[in-house]
């Protein structure tokens, strides 16, 4: 990716995360409005697959449709509070800044049939360090589309993963997993 355009990018993404339109309707109190939410683990980032990683909605044995939000976090790193260890996660596009200037860039996008997590870097990718390329957990979230815009508008900041399963009402017990091949 050209270095010139990144910083470009990260204005124009800055400038949309601002936006906000006027609040819908509510949707239906006590409906559970997600449809699926699953881990993806051991994703591997490497020169063999151009640093992406795909997975088609039917593999995983979700349906989303056209309309529907996916949203899509990193398990950035592990907190702990009160003793208790507590998983960090953050909302997709997520960018790194590098010791030496450099900048590596997570994000994902998706059709009607699949999506995919790659990386964007200003450094040469094969020369990251492990701890960037190997053994990545990703949470995906699917929000149908038909409680979407009634439920969500401004209710919800989707770049705080806490606000969003709160929201929700996502059991976090009961999130299935899907080990990348």
């Amino acid at each position: 990716m050209n270095k010139k355009l990144i910083p470009f990018l990260l204005i124009i993404l800055a400038v949309f995360q601002g936006c906000r339109g006027p609040e819908g309707p509510q949707g239906p109190e006590g409906v559970n409005i997600v449809g699926t939410t699953f881990d993806l683990t051991n994703v591997n980032f490497t020169t063999a697959n151009d640093f992406r990683f795909g997975l088609r909605f039917a593999d995983a044995d979700v349906t989303v449709l056209p309309s529907d939000a996916v949203l899509v976090y990193m398990h950035w790193n592990d907190e702990t509070v009160d003793g208790q260890v507590l998983k960090a996660y953050r909302l997709l596009p997520q960018t790194a800044f590098l010791q030496g200037g450099g900048l590596l860039t997570y994000n994902y996008d998706r059709t009607d049939k699949d999506f995919s997590v790659f990386l964007d870097a200003t450094v040469n990718r094969s020369t990251l360090a492990d701890d960037w390329t190997k053994n990545i957990t990703f949470r995906v979230v699917v929000v149908p589309a038909d409680f979407a815009p009634a439920r969500t508008s401004g209710a919800v900041d989707y770049n705080d993963y806490d606000a969003v399963i709160k929201h929700f009402g996502i059991d976090e017990t009961k999130i299935r997993k899907i080990v990348a091949q």
